[in-house]
């Protein structure tokens, strides 16, 4: 997030007291650890930090406009479709212009959180008596490979 300062654009506080200022950083660093203490506390096995927020943001962000945007193309034409990535653009850029990097590429390392993700759901999904076809790969011999004796 950018905003207009006296030298132009700069980035934005987003840690601010009850007073408007910018909070220091061992202040919300404190925070941070106070929450994540509160936490153990309770059970939660969780690592908070503010590097987290900004990745949260990055994938959710992401997920979301990916979703839509599917939703969208999915009912255009061809030409349609051509038009709507014109106007809207690539979601995975947005999120890139927000967060401020130069290029997508340090995007795309947020994004191993929701591929993570991806793969447990899909294992999850697994039932647990299925067996692994690779395991058996050298067992399958094709049919085209079959020699019939009779026909020869």
């Amino acid at each position: 997030m950018l905003m207009d300062g006296p030298d132009g654009l700069e980035p934005a506080m987003f840690w601010l007291s009850e007073f408007d200022s910018p909070l220091s950083r061992s202040t919300w660093q404190e925070m941070f650890s106070t929450a994540n203490r509160r936490c153990r506390a309770r059970g939660v096995r969780l690592h908070a930090h503010a590097h987290m927020l900004r990745q949260t943001f990055a994938v959710i962000t992401f997920e979301q406009m990916q979703r839509g945007q599917i939703a969208a193309l999915g009912a255009l034409n061809p030409e349609q479709r051509e038009s709507y990535v014109r106007v809207f653009g690539d979601p995975l850029d947005w999120v890139r212009r927000r967060l401020g990097h130069a290029s997508v590429v340090t995007t795309q390392i947020y994004l191993h959180a929701l591929e993570e993700l991806e793969m447990e759901t899909r294992m999850a999904l697994v039932p647990d008596g299925w067996d692994d076809p690779s395991e058996f790969a050298s067992d399958f011999v094709p049919d085209e490979a079959v020699i019939d004796e009779d026909a020869a």
